[in-house]
């Protein structure tokens, strides 16, 4: 367990040197993971901007006070990645179910809602070179480090309505999840050494607070405003805890304008003080803005920039992130149901490192 926990700690150095064979992003290889996105497919076709008045996004409680019904929804995404390092590049290909919400009135004014999103994922698979002086010998070998799992976001949340101006939420937020780590080190010369192979689960835990509010301030005009606070993500290798990392506070605001019923424009912006997870992390400052015109079968278009926590080049700045999306819904079962499909695009860039991904969303809204 000694040496799992010694290859845990040394996969952030691994990563940026070898070559990277699996899902997830290399730029949440050297911290904590890749952070998740608490947007519904509906929102995050339009790069993310109204995911603070989106019900069926996890981003606000607050949102909850605009269910009419007990509403349920849920997402699956297929991403296709081009990962270019120094002397590599390859296409990896993924697939995500990152989000599901439900929640409904239980009262005249008190609604109520749950689900589980993605708040960091960690599946990754690094293969390295190297080479270690045995019995006078230097002898090569290649390292293979894999990770599969990541920290789910559970969570509870209420709200309530204060008139038809101002609406007030909070959420309980839980933080569990595990990966399946394997180190596996094969040295060149096979007649004289056998292949060294480490396994074991590491498990985390972590809790976290949030609240929200959403002020309407005409019919055709909203703010919100968020703040979240997690503290300490544990990560234990049997019962023994061999890691403790604090999380980031999180503080957001969003605007969305209606000039008719067939149009909306929103924009959005949120900080993480990420930094305080480790001294290779850096707090993030990303934005969103976004429109949907139409209402049948609505189109919507958003971008999105900012910044990364994890995976800089020595010496460099917070890697940074752009995209663009696009997207579409149509209303199935007689207004029961909501089938919503997308395309994003996403640019990350560090330095030598670069990655470019095309995903494909899908989610369904039921309200039985």
């Amino acid at each position: 367990m000694k040496t799992l926990t010694a290859a845990l700690v040394a996969v952030g150095c691994l990563a940026l040197a070898g070559a990277l064979e699996a899902q997830d992003s290399q730029f949440g290889i050297p911290g904590l993971g890749t952070p998740g996105r608490w947007e519904s497919v509906r929102s995050r076709t339009a790069g993310g901007a109204f995911a603070a008045f989106d019900p069926t996004s996890s981003l606000t409680e607050a949102s909850l006070a605009d269910i009419r019904s007990l509403t349920a929804s849920a997402e699956a995404g297929a991403s296709y990645r081009q990962v270019e390092g120094p002397g590599s590049s390859t296409w990896l290909r993924s697939t995500r179910y990152p989000q599901f919400t439900v929640g409904g009135p239980v009262g005249k004014r008190l609604f109520i809602g749950g689900g589980f999103a993605t708040y960091l994922d960690k599946t990754y698979d690094v293969v390295t070179r190297g080479d270690t002086m045995l019995r006078g010998v230097d002898e090569p070998y290649t390292d293979a480090i894999a990770s599969d799992g990541g920290v789910t976001d559970l969570r509870l949340a209420a709200a309530t309505r204060f008139g038809p101006h101002l609406a007030l939420g909070v959420g309980l937020h839980l933080l569990p999840g595990s990966t399946r780590v394997t180190a596996d080190r094969h040295f060149d010369d096979t007649t004289t050494y056998h292949d060294v192979l480490q396994a074991g689960t590491v498990r985390y835990d972590g809790l976290g607070f949030s609240a929200s509010a959403i002020i309407t301030m005409t019919p055709q005009l909203a703010v919100a405003a968020f703040a979240r606070t997690d503290g300490r993500l544990n990560a234990y290798v049997g019962d023994t805890v061999v890691a403790r990392s604090d999380l980031p506070a999180t503080i957001g605001g969003a605007v969305r304008w209606t000039p008719t019923p067939a149009a909306k424009i929103g924009g959005s912006v949120m900080w993480r003080s990420w930094s305080r997870t480790g001294p290779n992390a850096f707090d993030t400052v990303n934005w969103a803005a976004g429109l949907e015109l139409g209402t049948g079968a609505p189109l919507r278009i958003g971008v999105r920039g900012g910044q990364l926590p994890f995976g800089a080049a020595p010496g460099a700045s917070a890697p940074t992130e752009w995209g663009v999306a696009i997207g579409t819904g149509r209303v199935i079962s007689h207004g029961r149901g909501l089938f919503d499909i997308g395309l994003e695009r996403l640019a990350r860039d560090s330095g030598s490192l670069h990655e470019r991904v095309w995903t494909i969303l899908v989610g369904l809204t039921i309200r039985p």
